[in-house]
């Protein structure tokens, strides 16, 4: 008999947790990276919003992995349970920004800048809105003529015979709706959303074994997409009850990454500008990221920061706290040199930011520039960085080069702010002993 989840309360415990969870499933074993990580996914911090996305992650592999066993019943629970927690196969960079993160805070700010962002305009789209606005107000013929007129005036493109098939659906006009979305297809061949469409219309007239050669197609296309998967599911499992065989799909050939390390989609633009501006209303946001654990995936965590962060400074190349934030990022990623600059550039904006001069006299001791590193950390002292852990750094720093007076000083001071420091009373009694 399995036990009870433990409830897991405290952020230390969270951390290392969301740490064995996401190894478990980067190394490819997604059942107990689920195990894992559902004891964490239901806490609003960080730790639990990005348990949360690679939990459905996991059911998302473990789904793929039954799919492929022909257990269709196992794949479906796991592939309901992904498409659950990410309806809208949103990418990790849209799912920072639309989720909470740290008790909330953040969430009210997305919406707010949500609200902000308006991609309309008069361009070949325009028809398409047009034509779903005519819909969604009880026109939907009138909306079929728009998308019509809209196909003899651009017949190449494949987005307006993609929404005239939508609408001849909505229309319950299947055999017209199937010829739209064949000429979508034939138009774009890699858009999944034409496939998926497809397929599914295919299966609501009977044709199930070519639903699911579609519905396989636009998984291919995108392979993140738990709800698309789910489909594909149903659909195979049809086709195998009526004995209709699909045929052996490329996906169940290829050995794929584990989804947890999937990184190559390009970012969304929209979501990315949304993250920026609630980094840019709190840019210590970033300081939740930085206390996580190491984990084999933060490649793809620190890669979408990175780039929130550079998009941010675009905007507002006079941010100080941001360069300091995209400092620390870059160090963490070991860009060092990428790293100085950005505290550098910090400096330049605010002289006296104290977190910069450690931030930076830590960098220098990384790339072995003893001197330099001893300048801005005694220049951090200065402008009120009167830090146990900066001045044990100074006295290591001093012992290194060789001035064990200026050492002693530092260490002691390290012990008078903070007496239970016992690196530095270590440090002290060896240079005594020396």
């Amino acid at each position: 008999m399995s036990e009870a989840p433990v409830p897991y309360r405290t952020l230390a415990t969270a951390n290392a947790q969301y740490q064995a969870g996401l190894t478990a499933l980067e190394q490819g074993r997604p059942a107990e990276a689920i195990a894992i990580l559902s004891r964490i996914a239901d806490r609003r911090d960080l730790p639990g919003t990005l348990a949360r996305f690679y939990l459905g992650r996991a059911h998302l592999q473990s789904g793929l992995s039954e799919l492929r066993g022909r257990r269709h019943a196992r794949a479906i629970e796991h592939l309901q349970a992904a498409a659950a927690i990410n309806p809208a196969d949103a990418d990790l960079t849209r799912y920072l920004a639309a989720c909470y993160v740290g008790q909330g805070r953040f969430d009210l700010a997305a919406e707010q800048f949500e609200k902000q962002w308006d991609v309309g305009g008069g361009d070949a789209d325009t028809p398409i809105r047009l034509a779903l606005a005519s819909w969604k107000s009880g026109r939907l013929e009138h909306g079929i003529d728009i998308l019509l007129q809209s196909t003899l005036h651009k017949p190449q493109y494949a987005a307006y015979h993609l929404h005239l098939g939508l609408l001849h659906v909505a229309a319950d006009d299947l055999p017209a709706a199937i010829e739209s979305l064949n000429c979508a297809v034939r138009l774009a061949p890699l858009s999944a959303d034409a496939r998926q469409h497809l397929g599914l219309t295919l299966g609501a007239t009977g044709r199930i074994a070519e639903a699911a050669r579609e519905l396989r197609a636009a998984h291919e296309l995108r392979p993140q997409d738990a709800y698309l998967a789910l489909q594909l599911a149903y659909a195979m499992k049809a086709a195998a009850a009526v004995g209709e065989p699909v045929g052996s799909p490329e996906w169940e050939q290829k050995e794929r990454r584990p989804a947890a390390a999937a990184a190559g989609a390009p970012p969304d633009e929209i979501a990315m500008a949304r993250l920026g501006e609630i980094i840019h209303v709190d840019p210590d946001f970033v300081e939740a990221f930085l206390a996580l654990p190491q984990t084999g995936v933060d490649a793809e965590i620190y890669a979408v920061l990175v780039q929130t962060l550079e998009r941010a400074l675009e905007r507002d190349p006079e941010h100080a706290d941001l360069y300091y934030h995209v400092c620390r990022v870059y160090s963490r990623l070991g860009r060092r040199q990428d790293a100085i600059l950005a505290a550098d550039r910090a400096l330049r904006v605010k002289p006296q930011f104290v977190e910069a001069l450690i931030q930076l006299g830590r960098l220098y001791v990384e790339t072995d520039r003893t001197d330099e590193a001893i300048d801005r950390l005694q220049e951090a002292i200065r402008r009120g960085g009167d830090y146990p852990d900066v001045h044990f750094l100074l006295g290591k720093l001093y012992r290194r080069s060789g001035d064990d007076d200026q050492a002693r000083r530092s260490f002691q001071r390290a012990l008078e702010l903070n007496g239970a420091y016992a690196e530095a009373r270590r440090a002290l009694q060896e240079l005594e002993a020396a």
